[in-house]
């Protein structure tokens, strides 16, 4: 209606929030699973998402996939 305001910050919430204990333990639990993995896993709970989405949800929560060197 004309106004001049500034609108209210903030994102959207993720839709993988709800699932955060649920992914946390998936990860602890399997540490070597790629993000397509977690994705598959996801989906079959019935949560469809972009691997981008599993990405920053691990990023977010300072998790990382460096995979460790085979060692002889």
């Amino acid at each position: 209606n004309g106004s001049v305001a500034a609108k209210p910050m903030g994102g959207k919430r993720s839709p993988l929030d709800a699932h955060k204990d649920w992914l946390l333990k998936l990860i602890a639990a399997e540490p070597d699973l790629t993000l397509q993995e977690i994705r598959a896993r996801l989906a079959g709970r019935g949560v469809m998402v972009s691997a981008r989405s599993v990405w920053r949800f691990c990023d977010r929560h300072g998790l990382t996939f460096k995979k460790k060197s085979a060692r002889v």
